[in-house]
């Protein structure tokens, strides 16, 4: 592989159909993850007050509510300025389910995911993917955030059903520069 570089003014621009300006010097999103990927590890923004992404269950209820947050994978970031909640039914007692960030390179996307899972052999299996969380491939990279335990017969989910999982670095981690 020769070496590439950039970020360099173009000397020849164009403008496409759409409007789009294109130059002679353009770099792709790869070119800029692979950038920015170079400052920063893989993980949750904590912001100010280190909430971002924590999970909360919401009271009496069956619910877990996700606060918003950013995040950074393999050099590309994505937001949530919304909380979002997920019910779980009674039907979803006896395993556990994990709230995924997922970079899906195939997809261009980083979404988040509910995925209901069995703790095997020290980890959490995903039942829909079929393997164990996180998966760590080419095209898709996971940050999980949490984990919800839910025991037979439960009608209501407690603050200890919840494992926050962000702080984990096998999991999820918080974003840090590299070398600290």
């Amino acid at each position: 592989m020769s070496l590439r570089s950039g970020i360099f003014n173009s000397t020849t621009v164009e403008t496409t159909d759409t409007g789009l300006v294109r130059g002679d010097r353009a770099v792709d999103a790869a070119f800029l993850a692979r950038m920015f990927s170079t400052f920063f590890r893989n993980g949750v923004a904590p912001g100010e007050d280190g909430s971002a992404f924590a999970p909360t269950v919401l009271e009496n209820s069956m619910r877990v509510r996700s606060l918003p947050g950013a995040c950074h994978i393999n050099g590309y970031f994505a937001y949530d300025d919304a909380y979002e909640t997920r019910t779980f039914s009674v039907s979803d007692s006896d395993r556990c389910a994990a709230r995924v960030l997922r970079l899906d390179l195939g997809e261009r996307s980083i979404r988040p995911l509910w995925r209901s899972c069995i703790r095997q052999d020290g980890g959490l299996y995903s039942e829909e993917d079929g393997v164990m969380l996180p998966i760590r491939t080419d095209d898709i990279h996971d940050l999980v955030t949490c984990v919800v335990d839910i025991p037979a017969g439960v009608t209501a989910l407690r603050d200890d059903m919840v494992t926050d999982t962000r702080a984990d670095d096998t999991l999820c981690g918080f974003v840090k520069p590299f070398g600290t």
